[in-house]
């Protein structure tokens, strides 16, 4: 039933034969990866005019010169971004350049970067879009985790169905967006040149005003940068494109890199404009975002006041759908990790719809949690959002320097010219970022990096010690002491089926029928009987009923195997049966034991609630001992 709602929920299973037919186009391709980038206009502009009102209106007016600032710095990287695409049409991104021209030390750290931005990218979009449906319908501001949760949860659903689908999908409302906002920006600017509308002018910021200073500025500028965010996607899907790949990711790093500069100019000239600035309630929080108060003071006196509602879906659409670029590039990185051996090797396995199941359900369960944590605060998650991009940026492009430098391909040092360059502004950039929101939470996202780190070091430690220990060495063949243990709770077709399993591996001497006796009742009720061993001692034991009448039906349907009776003083089964394994081990020095577990298996799912599970106990106790091997045979039951 289970496989049904699941296959029902993510499609049919496709085949590996097309894989190559899953790859994406360039149309398909900027919604994909570039509605994280896309979609950050919508909050970037906001962000940093938010830190310039708390210095006063002289303050605000350097709003524009600072978005100048942010997409120059966003061609500095794009420029390098498409050099490092066409020297690694494989993708892996950040991780695989730092490692392959820097050191293993710095591939991890770019890697844990990326994959602690992927999962703000997640909550930050997610949780941009619901304040988006919150300025429009401010009676939802309660509801905001849940509708938040609710989000992630569908666009896990959508990842899981594929990539050719999820490109369809987020395809209308990304390139409605930006058709939305264009029309937005130039009524706006027609608008205002013509007239029509006064600038209102700025509100007091109130508590928390401070003056105008460089580190205001510097702060500015930092969260004006979350707009870069998801610019290196691309580079980590080369990969996903269709042939030729790399002049197609290339070729999308530049659309995008043009449409998200047109949008943030745009909106941060108009907003400037006419005095715009997001709306707080007495607590403080952001009940309207600027864009909402821009499309309302843009559209307001005028026949087309419904295209507000336009514009709040289209940004809510594209905030929420932006998150699909993480859920494009956390699962590729984690299986180019896995692969390397530093992150388990689940999340290297393709799925039923050739995506990889294990890392999108990561990623939604992580972001999910930093939702609930912040309770979908995005003026919480920003400051820790853009440090550990620009980490990322940093080292791909440093490597990219080292690359051009050490291989020397024709014009390289162009090349190493535009990467050191990149390298060097991002870095200044990163460490801007790190001063200005260190004491609003990006010592948060370095701490998650270094235990990341940590973590992927440690499984890296693990698969090599593997690998070396499991290194084939060359050894005389000899024969193995083996004997085989059948669990037997009771004389019925599904242990007659078990011992049938057990004689085709060895001889019937070699197999011991285990009974645990596990009887509650108290030992009045037993009898003293007497018992012939094979080397005729007499010993005197005490048996129940119970034990007596298994034996004798044991006796009618199994003679040729012997049947072991242990009494559980305690009613308990793993102790007793792991006490006779290992004494039966050192008895007679063997190298192996393989314990068989009966099972019968129902046919309806919830005939397994009636029983007590006591076979997966078992096997769980059992699998740690280092010379026994379990192996369950199932008696399937007709209804």
């Amino acid at each position: 039933m289970l496989g049904r709602v699941w296959r029902l929920l993510i499609g049919p299973v496709l085949s590996t034969r097309r894989v190559r037919h899953e790859r994406l186009p360039v149309l398909l391709a900027l919604p994909v990866f570039a509605s994280d980038a896309l979609s950050s206009s919508a909050y970037a502009t906001e962000e940093m005019m938010l830190v310039l009102w708390s210095a006063g209106e002289e303050a605000l007016r350097l709003a524009f010169p600072i978005s100048l600032a942010v997409v120059a710095l966003l061609f500095i990287v794009v420029f390098s971004y498409r050099q490092t695409v066409y020297a690694y049409p494989q993708g892996g991104g950040a991780f695989i350049v730092s490692r392959e021209n820097l050191g293993e030390f710095w591939g991890v750290l770019a890697a844990s970067a990326l994959l602690v931005g992927y999962v703000l990218t997640v909550a930050v979009s997610i949780a941009a879009g619901v304040n988006a449906i919150i300025s429009a319908f401010p009676a939802l501001l309660p509801y905001r985790v849940a509708l938040c949760v609710l989000f992630i949860t569908l666009m896990t659903l959508i990842n899981l169905r594929g990539v050719r689908e999820s490109g369809l999908v987020f395809a209308p409302p990304t390139y409605g967006f930006v058709l939305t906002f264009a029309i937005l920006i130039l009524v706006g600017l027609a608008r205002g040149f013509a007239g029509d509308i006064e600038p209102a002018p700025y509100p007091p910021y109130g508590e928390g005003a401070q003056a105008l200073s460089l580190l205001v500025i510097l702060t500015a500028f930092a969260r004006g940068c979350s707009a870069l965010t998801g610019v290196e996607a691309i580079s980590d899907g080369v990969a996903a494109f269709k042939s030729p790949e790399s002049r197609n990711a290339a070729l999308t790093l530049l659309l995008m890199a043009l449409i998200l500069a047109g949008l943030v100019l745009g909106i941060t000239y108009t907003a400037s404009y006419f005095h715009v600035l997001p709306v707080k309630n007495e607590q403080g929080e952001i009940v309207e975002t600027l864009t909402s108060r821009l499309a309302r003071t843009v559209l307001a006196g005028t026949p087309f006041e419904w295209f507000y509602y336009l514009v709040q879906v289209a940004t809510t659409l594209i905030l929420i759908l932006a998150a699909n670029t993480a859920y494009m590039d956390f699962p590729r990185l984690s299986s180019v990790l896995a692969n390397a051996r530093f992150a388990p090797r689940q999340l290297a396995n393709l799925g039923d719809r050739l995506v990889f199941n294990n890392g999108i359900i990561l990623l939604g369960l992580l972001s999910a949690l930093l939702i609930i944590y912040f309770r979908g605060d995005t003026h919480s998650l920003i400051p820790l959002y853009a440090v550990g991009v620009f980490i990322g940026f940093t080292l791909s492009q440093a490597g990219m320097a080292r690359r051009f430098a050490r291989l020397k391909p024709p014009h390289w040092r162009v090349g190493m010219l535009i990467s050191g360059f990149g390298a060097f502004t991002t870095g200044v950039v990163f460490m801007t970022q790190l001063v200005a929101n260190f004491r609003y939470g990006a010592w948060i996202t370095l701490l998650s990096i270094g235990v990341l780190m940590f973590m992927l070091f440690k499984v890296h430690e693990h698969y090599m010690t593997l690998k070396e220990q499991l290194k084939p060495r060359p050894a005389e063949p000899r024969p193995m002491r083996h004997k085989v243990v059948v669990l037997t709770p009771g004389v019925h077709q599904g242990v007659l089926k078990a011992l049938d399993y057990a004689r085709t591996l060895v001889h019937p001497d070699e197999i011991v029928a285990l009974h645990i006796n596990v009887d509650p009742r108290p030992p009045a009720v037993y009898r003293r009987v007497l018992k012939r061993t094979k080397d005729e001692e007499t010993e005197l034991r005490l048996v129940t009923p119970a034990a007596e009448k298994m034996q004798r039906e044991w006796q009618t349907f199994v003679p040729d195997i012997p049947l072991k009776i242990i009494d559980s003083e305690h009613r308990s089964l793993v102790e007793p049966i792991e006490d006779y394994i290992d004494e039966l081990i050192e008895q007679e020095q063997l190298d192996q034991v393989t314990v068989i577990i009966p099972e019968f298996y129902p046919r309806k799912w919830w005939h397994h609630l009636l029983h007590n599970q006591s076979a997966w106990i078992l096997r769980l106790a059992l699998m740690k001992k280092p010379k026994v091997v379990v192996a369950t045979v199932r008696y399937f039951l007709e209804r």
